[in-house]
């Protein structure tokens, strides 16, 4: 996996279609239970083989964390306060094919990102992209369970929620956990957690 050094401002503005994915099938979706597809959930434009929210791609490129949780200074998520934890939201997804989508995710996910901006709660965010799978990841990091509730049921994710299905592929992945160190807030970590889901579903 290779990292990038870009801020979260520039990510968003990037005309991606895998992080449009992620960003719906991960923010839009919810973050509040384990999600992932099931064999008979293909869909007839089925991405590549070994592309799947529980292994995580070679070529994943991924930007930094950015958040006031991130110490500016040396680019490092700074750990939670002594005798706690971060609850992280890891998600997946891959877009469906044509124009129409992409219009779709900036009017939906321009709503999305000013309610992040200003969210309580949030400590910090990473996106990433596979180009040979076409999909997206994001890692959010948040101060409690409640505060990644308090955004699932706000008005700007709710309203996106039912578009969901109509933009990703139902193959996504969105898994959460409790994090008492920061060697526990990667995207390995995410993708571990998606594979023991899926190995529980099956």
């Amino acid at each position: 996996m290779t990292t990038t050094t870009r801020t979260l401002n520039e990510t968003h503005q990037r005309p991606s279609r895998a992080l449009a994915a992620a960003v719906l099938a991960a923010l839009l979706v919810g973050c509040g239970s384990d999600t992932g597809a099931k064999p008979s959930d293909a869909p007839s434009d089925a991405p590549p083989a070994g592309c799947t929210g529980g292994v995580l791609e070679a070529d994943l490129e991924a930007d930094p964390l950015s958040g006031p949780g991130v110490d500016p200074a040396t680019g490092e998520l700074q750990p939670p306060p002594e005798g706690s934890s971060y609850t992280v939201s890891a998600t997946y997804g891959i877009p469906r094919p044509g124009d129409a989508v992409m219009e779709k995710y900036v009017q939906y996910f321009g709503a999305i990102q000013a309610q992040l901006a200003s969210q309580p709660g949030l400590v910090a965010i990473q996106l990433a992209q596979s180009p040979s799978c076409g999909s997206g990841r994001t890692l959010a990091v948040w101060s409690s369970a409640e505060a990644m509730y308090e955004f699932v049921m706000s008005p700007a994710h709710l309203a996106a929620m039912d578009a969901v299905n109509e933009l990703v592929q139902p193959n996504y992945a969105v898994t959460h956990w409790e994090a008492a160190g920061t060697d526990e807030v990667t995207m390995e970590e995410g993708a571990r957690h998606m594979h023991e889901s899926d190995a529980r579903a099956r």
